[in-house]
């Protein structure tokens, strides 16, 4: 006998609460947590990869204007070395992407110095100092005086500032005189150096990679990045790819290829890797890391400067803005498919520019409240003067959660104003002004009579700092300092 089951179905509906994160919150809490030089990279990318992401064209600043630290357009910096690239050989010291726009770029504000001395050397000399030193050993005595005045009218870009007739109507001399003296300055390295204007610069550098590797296997795609600049090269900021395809006679997929070559081995800017003529040289304020923020001292206080966060020269794309407007105004019937793409790189790029300024305003908000605790440190540069201070802290005062500053900080470096470049946990470590203070101590104490960790602890309870005498013997060997008997000389 087979017995038969009734299966009863029922629907039943419940409420359940689960926490979800925004992605809005995600891209910007990713951006706050990039370093200038990783900033720099994205915006370089995202200005790739978005068509309605734009560089404002329309206020070039040449660097002459009366304060270039309130311009916007030469405040804004420009990385000068990234991450080795695949792709082999560099008409550089660095790999650069590329920007087409000369008024956007992040200028360096400080050396990138390495404390091995022929780093040093390298680093310290400026773009003129370097070609004219290689002019000496290139031309004739006779025609020094030529090169030295070209090599004069070179820009903070690497480029020629002046025409070759002004050059040759102030020198006195034929116009050819002055074109065979710039072929030779434009041989020199950097590559692209003396270029008259960016097409020239890039198409110098892709001759050197020609000659590097004439029969290597990027001589097709060298011959190809020269045509390309060459005959469309207005197009390639435009990402034109079926055009520049159909006039090069080349597939699309081969154009985005030789495009992304040019962005990844070229620099428009050769001087970038030089030291600028107006950098505070100071032997002090030599670091081998970039700082992401500079503190100033002015004659108001201190001055925060959020390196590579600046989005002036960034704005949405007049075209795509209005194609915008359009669609949310309903003013004008669109595909979907046209309209979903406009709406899409339009709210990206806004966010974009949006999240950059919210890690400045962030990272401005909370090295100003450091600078308040900090303020003896930052007077002297001695770390004895460090006062404790927390990242909660500085969240309970600034009314932000906590993480957002672990974010805002982590990895990243800050320049004080006598030049020293030091990380953020530097203001976030209470026991380096423990430790500094017990090296003073030990340092100025007397040979034959050393201190003890007990009287040091005493000293240090005399200037308001209360710790145990196991912290003082724990700090000690941390410093690799012996007791006071061994000390005892």
């Amino acid at each position: 006998m087979v017995g038969r089951y009734t299966v009863l179905l029922q629907h039943e509906q419940r409420q359940v609460t689960t926490q979800r994160i925004d992605p809005k919150i995600i891209v910007a809490n990713t951006i706050l947590q990039l370093s200038a030089v990783e900033l720099t990279q994205s915006i370089e990318a995202e200005l790739m990869e978005n068509p309605a992401l734009d560089v404002l064209e329309d206020a070039s600043c040449s660097g002459d204007c009366i304060d270039p630290s309130t311009c916007p357009y030469c405040s804004l910096r420009r990385k000068s070395n990234s991450d080795s690239d695949p792709l082999g050989e560099t008409p550089d010291s660095g790999d650069h992407e590329i920007e087409f726009d000369p008024t956007y770029g992040i200028s360096q504000t400080a050396r990138d110095d390495d404390q091995d001395p022929v780093s040093n050397i390298g680093t310290e000399v400026t773009l003129k100092e370097h070609l004219l030193s290689l002019l000496r050993a290139t031309v004739a005595e006779k025609d020094y005086y030529i090169g030295e005045y070209i090599i004069n009218s070179i820009n903070e870009r690497g480029w020629l500032g002046d025409t070759i007739e002004s050059i040759a109507l102030d020198l006195t001399l034929p116009e050819s005189e002055v074109c065979r003296l710039l072929e030779v300055i434009q041989s020199f390295d950097p590559p692209g150096v003396g270029a008259q204007n960016i097409q020239e610069c890039l198409l110098l550098q892709i001759r050197y990679l020609q000659e590097e590797n004439p029969r290597g296997a990027r001589a097709r795609i060298n011959c190809l990045a020269e045509q390309m600049v060459r005959d469309c090269f207005d197009s390639i900021p435009l990402h034109r790819y079926s055009k520049i395809a159909r006039a090069m006679g080349i597939s699309v997929e081969e154009t985005k290829l030789v495009i992304e070559y040019i962005g990844t081995r070229l620099n428009p800017y050769p001087a970038s890797q030089f030291r600028s003529p107006w950098t505070n040289g100071a032997a002090e304020g030599k670091s081998s890391v970039r700082p992401d923020v500079v503190i100033r001292r002015t004659e108001y206080g201190y001055d925060v400067e959020v390196i590579g966060s600046d989005t002036a020269g960034l704005s949405v794309n007049s075209l795509y803005r209005d194609l915008y407007n359009s669609i949310k105004s309903g003013s004008k019937q669109h595909p979907s498919d046209y309209r979903r793409h406009v709406v899409e790189y339009v709210d990206r790029a806004e966010m974009f520019i949006r999240n950059i300024n919210l890690r400045r305003q962030s990272l401005r908000q909370i090295t100003r409240c450091i600078i308040d605790f900090q303020t003896g440190f930052l007077e002297t540069g001695s770390r004895q003067f460090l006062r404790p201070l927390t990242r909660t802290r500085v969240a309970q005062l600034l009314e932000i959660h906590e993480s957002t500053v672990s974010r805002a900080t982590a990895n990243k470096f800050v320049q004080l104003p006598n030049q020293e470049v030091i990380s953020y946990n530097v203001f976030f470590n209470s026991s380096l002004s423990i430790k500094d203070a017990i090296e003073s101590m030990i340092q100025s104490e007397n040979p034959s009579s050393p201190l003890s960790d007990q009287q040091i602890v005493e000293h240090l309870s005399e200037r308001g700092i209360h710790v145990a005498r196991r912290t003082v013997v724990k700090y000690r060997d941390t410093l690799k300092i012996l007791s006071s008997t061994r000390r005892r000389r």
